[in-house]
């Protein structure tokens, strides 16, 4: 066990901490959390309309009633879910410019470069064409959809849902590096002091915008005339991507990767999921709303494996409480319980210890790659429903997999399933540890 963590604290933590502190993905971090709201309030209206499901003897009842106004209520959902691209690049605008204003001390208003990469990204959204010399804007109909005037729409804006979230990161990295070049060089209009704030700003910004505008034009120019766009060109990776994340194989490595970070002390979740694998999650999310069945989407993960957190401690902490011996771990059960209900677990990881702990590493990093196995394969072969609503990580166990899931029953039982597998595999490293504590007490009160 020294090896390995040698190996993780030399080899692995240098690279990923060095990733996780760019200051692009501190601000994708950032905004993935103040978006979360968003996803919750438009999951709770298409909960409604999935009433009948989730309470089949009054489906009538409510085919009569409240569902005879969805029209007018799911625009919640369509403005939420179905907008989200729009709320993560404003977010991740906004405090990448924040980031640059107090690390490098410029003269940089959070909220014009929440503007100016909100600008850049709705430059993305018209799709042209050139042939043969001259710029057209597209135009297509299927049975699904339509690109009206180049404007793809579907049953809103099509670009404005999860499928646009990641050039609405990349535009907003493009637009605040832009405004920070500008600042930086003095390259913007200086009005007189007295001069209000908000005029101030207006006249500030007016130079970026334009060279954003240049720049995106010149951008969708080269590219109309390879007959493709931002969007198309991210296209072929994000699937090799997606396609990695919504394999067993694949959400495997992730699991690991996050728990081995987690081992030495880093937060794997942040680093890992927060990152870079919940803007994929909630694509995946909004592709299920729309008719799609990916298995990883979603709260897949706070659903189905993070049970008290990472590592599925929730099934350490009831050890604790209920069958430790040892007066340490008797304490923290009972201190880390109501915490661990709602998936927060630092003060098991930390104040059992977890992190360089040969005793529960090993249940640590295994048990969540067990917990995955059965939810995966319980998805994947129809025994519990996709994921199609977004739901608070802080869901106690069960609660977060029926809303998840629309109101399925079914994942309650898996998610129930994988508490039990934790608890098993948590069960003789826990004891062996508990005894080694309660031996060194004894030793102690002699």
């Amino acid at each position: 066990m020294t090896s390995v963590f040698t190996f993780l604290e030399t080899r692995l933590m240098p690279p990923l901490n060095k990733l996780a502190n760019l200051r692009f993905i501190r601000a994708i971090m950032q905004a993935g959390i103040i978006t979360v709201p968003f996803t919750i309030v438009g999951s709770i209206f298409l909960i409604i309309n999935n009433l009948p499901q989730i309470i089949p003897p009054l489906a009538s009842f409510f085919e009569q009633t409240i569902l005879r106004f969805s029209p007018l209520y799911s625009v919640v959902t369509t403005m939420s879910v179905g907008s989200i691209a729009v709320f993560y690049c404003l977010a991740t605008g906004y405090y990448l410019t924040e980031i640059y204003h107090k690390e490098e001390h410029l003269t940089m208003s959070s909220f014009v470069g929440a503007l100016l990469s909100l600008f850049a990204f709705l430059m993305t959204i018209i799709q042209v064409d050139i042939t043969d010399g001259t710029a057209q804007l597209l135009q297509s109909e299927s049975e699904t959809a339509i690109v009206y005037n180049g404007v793809a729409l579907g049953g809103w804006i099509t670009r404005f849902s999860g499928v646009g979230i990641f050039i609405g990161i990349i535009t907003a990295v493009i637009a605040t590096s832009v405004y920070r070049f500008c600042v930086k060089r003095k390259i913007t209009i200086q009005m007189p002091e007295g001069v209000p704030d908000g005029v101030s700003k207006a006249f500030a910004s007016l130079i970026p915008a334009i060279l954003i505008a240049f720049l995106m034009v010149v951008i969708n120019g080269v590219l109309a005339a390879f007959h493709t766009d931002l969007h198309g060109l991210l296209s072929k990776p994000f699937e090799f991507v997606k396609e990695l994340t919504g394999s067993w194989l694949g959400i495997i490595v992730i699991m690991l990767l996050i728990h081995l970070l987690w081992a030495v002390g880093v937060h794997g979740t942040a680093v890992i999921k927060n990152s870079f694998i919940n803007p994929i999650l909630l694509v995946a999310l909004t592709e299920n709303i729309d008719g799609a069945n990916n298995i990883f989407a979603g709260d897949f993960v706070n659903m189905y494996i993070f049970m008290g957190g990472a590592g599925s401690t929730l099934g350490l902490v009831l050890l604790m409480l209920f069958v430790a011996k040892s007066q340490q771990l008797k304490v923290l059960g009972k201190a880390a319980i109501l915490p661990g209900l709602f998936n927060i677990n630092e003060p098991v990881i930390f104040g059992a210890p977890i992190v360089y702990n040969p005793y529960l590493i090993i249940p640590f990093i295994v048990t969540p790659m067990i917990n995955v196995t059965i939810a995966y394969f319980a998805s994947s072969f129809g025994f519990v429903d996709k994921v199609i609503t977004g739901i608070p990580w802080i869901s106690p166990v069960g609660i977060g997999a029926f809303l998840g899931t629309g109101g399925d029953f079914r994942a309650i039982l898996i998610a129930l399933i994988n508490l039990g597998v934790s608890i098993l595999c948590y069960y003789p490293f826990f004891k062996m540890y508990d005894g080694k504590l309660y031996t060194e007490q004894l030793a102690n009160q002699v």
